[in-house]
């Protein structure tokens, strides 16, 4: 049976290592500062509508405290702006076989990304030959030291997987019942870019969430991001998966946790916890292909300056408004 070593422990990070430890499956989280003492201390707190579960997991500060073997496999659940630091903290470190048989080293472990965007895939293939990416759609929540809330009931959530570059690939079947059994609904897939595509024309709004503004605004500079993002991938030849079949594949049931409020975003979680900003790999993966392949960006580059400097300089989310970010469009004008 594999090994999941689990690198991040954040909402997503700590709901896979707590599921899949509860479904009798190895995992290791991976984890630091406050948020680890407490797991270390009480165990991992999942807040659910229907109950707490509190789960004692196996634990480590990073690759120094574990010892790597050829059954493990590294599931990479940093933030995007966290990934190219863990891939080369993790590729490199020795992995320990039995006695005489060849040993290794991270590098030669299957990886599993779960970042969005665009950009992790190939940053992973630059030194590891086996990986597989991983689009999310869970709606967990970690703000406070030792806990994970997950309002989805009494799925935990979707999971699209599949190798990189795109193609079949039997181990991806075998991890994906491992993820079913610790009870997500998972799809292998062969086109994992496709997947990857269709969660960035989500992700591009979440830094909506961070303005201050009302739902009429947010809805009309959702659709503007959206619609620039749509002209980027199509002048980069990547065909996104339908937005029916991604809709069918995370139909998940959502009911009230108590004491906890619902709707805030992870880039609003990250902002909220000074944990630093993933827009440079949303929509500044946007304006990046429209640099490359000369389209206009206009509305996900001003979201991208607006948050940049806004992290940069440590501003709290509400800091901008939608209407700063719309000033683009009258800028075009004159």
């Amino acid at each position: 049976m594999s090994r999941y070593v689990v690198i991040g422990g954040g909402a997503v990070g700590g709901l896979f290592a707590a599921q899949l430890t509860l479904a009798g499956i190895p995992a290791v989280l991976v984890a630091r500062g406050r948020h680890l003492e407490a797991i270390r201390a009480s165990g991992l707190r999942i807040r659910r509508p229907h109950g707490d579960d509190v789960v004692r997991l196996a634990t480590a500060a990073g690759p120094g405290e574990v010892r790597l073997t050829p059954q493990d496999v590294l599931v990479l659940a940093t933030k995007a702006q966290d990934a190219e630091a863990a891939l080369t903290a993790w590729a490199w470190q020795p992995v320990h076989a039995e006695p005489g048989a060849p040993a290794g080293l991270g590098a030669d472990l299957p990886v599993l990304t779960v970042q969005n965007g665009l950009a992790t895939e190939d940053a992973a293939l630059r030194r590891f030959g086996r990986v597989y990416g991983v689009t999310v759609a869970v709606a967990a929540s970690y703000l406070t030291p030792g806990e994970v809330v997950n309002p989805s009931y009494p799925v935990n959530g979707a999971l699209w997987l599949g190798r990189y570059p795109d193609r079949a690939d039997p181990a991806a079947a075998q991890f994906a019942r491992d993820w079913t059994a610790a009870g997500f609904a998972v799809h292998s897939v062969p086109d994992i870019t496709a997947w990857k595509a269709r969660k960035l024309f989500v992700s591009v709004r979440n830094g909506l969430d961070l303005l201050d503004g009302n739902d009429e605004g947010k809805a009309r500079a959702g659709a503007l991001l959206v619609t620039e993002a749509e002209a980027v991938l199509a002048a980069a030849g990547i065909v996104p998966a339908p937005p029916e079949a991604l809709r069918a594949g995370a139909t998940l049931t959502f009911e009230p946790v108590p004491g906890h409020v619902p709707g805030r975003l992870s880039t609003w979680q990250s902002f909220a916890r000074g944990a630093g900003s993933e827009v440079d790999h949303l929509n500044g993966e946007i304006v990046r292909l429209g640099r490359r392949h000369g389209v206009a960006t206009p509305v996900n580059e001003r979201l991208q300056r607006l948050l940049g400097a806004q992290a940069a300089a440590g501003r709290p989310p509400g800091t901008h408004t939608v209407d700063e970010l719309l000033t683009v469009l009258a800028d075009l004008r004159g």
